[in-house]
């Protein structure tokens, strides 16, 4: 995700961990109580679709803790195991999340079949469906710009991914009172099936954008060609630098490792040229945030290994 790039200076782990699990307890209890009032006003007033809401309030629920118990695991030191540090825990998480809330909109969307196809007479909901639609709308909209603004603080993609989810839930829940709206002005229970068939849907579509979002991070991706052209300016300035290429970045939850080539006078010490990288990995540090590990290998000036064809270079980027 390369809208958390760049975006501040490097917080402290401790603190780090802190922001996501208070977040993540917000993120428990406050769904937790929007839950409860849907699926409970939802049955008292009739509506399939309210109760469908609030199921889908109850996963946000697991999906919250799923955060707070990650949260823990992303920020362990480096180990025997984990030579890179436990960081890819939190992206491992937000693509287990996309696959809870898939089967959570999956399952709404058999229930809302069923109750379509079904011939036993629905009754029309209560009016009382309208508070807890507009109690959550409030909720979820306060949750999401709580997970947002703490997503973007610590440069945390399975924060980001969750307040995306519940930004989609808000969505959701306009979508249930405009269907209550009409169901119950039209005297026509068989839209309020519709309207969770709809739920449903953005839900599951909700599931496959997280779901592809990751997959570019645990594939070595990066989805964003602007941050190779911000390092090849960078490096291109420091003095003795020639040709950087073969250049490859990883994300790392929040933090980028940048492994790349750069050609030297072949004429200089190894200790000159060894001079060379460090300025060069110096001025990445300096100028761009959130930079976990730079590995830079020198080569004389001309030097060409036609088997090593992986990496990017100027060239490539430009053709793209």
């Amino acid at each position: 995700m390369a809208e958390t790039a760049n975006t501040s200076d490097r917080l402290d782990p401790g603190v780090r961990d802190h922001i996501i699990k208070r977040t993540s307890v917000i993120g428990i209890f406050g769904n937790l109580v929007l839950s409860a009032i849907k699926i409970s006003v939802g049955f008292i007033s009739g509506s399939f679709a309210l109760i469908g809401d609030g199921i889908d309030s109850l996963t946000d629920v697991l999906t919250s803790s799923i955060t707070l118990f990650t949260g823990a695991i992303s920020n362990k030191p480096p180990d025997l195991e984990h030579p890179y540090g436990h960081g890819r825990a939190e992206t491992i998480a937000t693509k287990l999340l996309s696959f809870i809330i898939f089967f959570a909109g999956a399952q709404l969307a058999l229930a809302a079949v069923e109750h379509l196809i079904s011939q036993e007479p629905r009754s029309i909901p209560s009016p009382i469906a309208y508070a807890a639609i507009g109690i959550s709308i409030v909720g979820k909209i306060l949750l999401a710009v709580n997970k947002y603004r703490a997503g973007r603080r610590v440069s945390s993609p399975m924060l980001i991914a969750d307040a995306k989810n519940m930004q989609n839930d808000v969505y959701i829940s306009l979508s249930v009172l405009i269907g209550l709206f009409f169901t119950i002005q039209l005297q026509m229970p068989i839209l309020d099936s519709i309207t969770t068939l709809f739920v449903s849907a953005w839900i599951i579509r909700s599931a496959y954008m997280i779901f592809t979002e990751t997959s570019v991070e645990l594939m070595d991706g990066l989805d964003s060609s602007e941050l190779y052209s911000e390092v090849f300016r960078i490096v291109k300035q420091v003095g003795g630098v020639v040709n950087p290429h073969k250049t490859r970045i990883r994300k790392l939850n929040n933090v980028y490792i940048i492994d790349m080539d750069i050609e030297v006078d072949g004429a200089l010490t190894v200790t000159e040229g060894h001079k060379i990288a460090k300025a060069a990995e110096h001025a990445l540090r300096e100028q761009i945030h959130d930079i976990y590990d730079v590995n830079i290998h020198i080569e004389p000036v001309g030097n060409i290994e036609k088997h090593e064809n992986f990496g990017v270079s100027e060239d490539l980027l430009k053709k793209e």
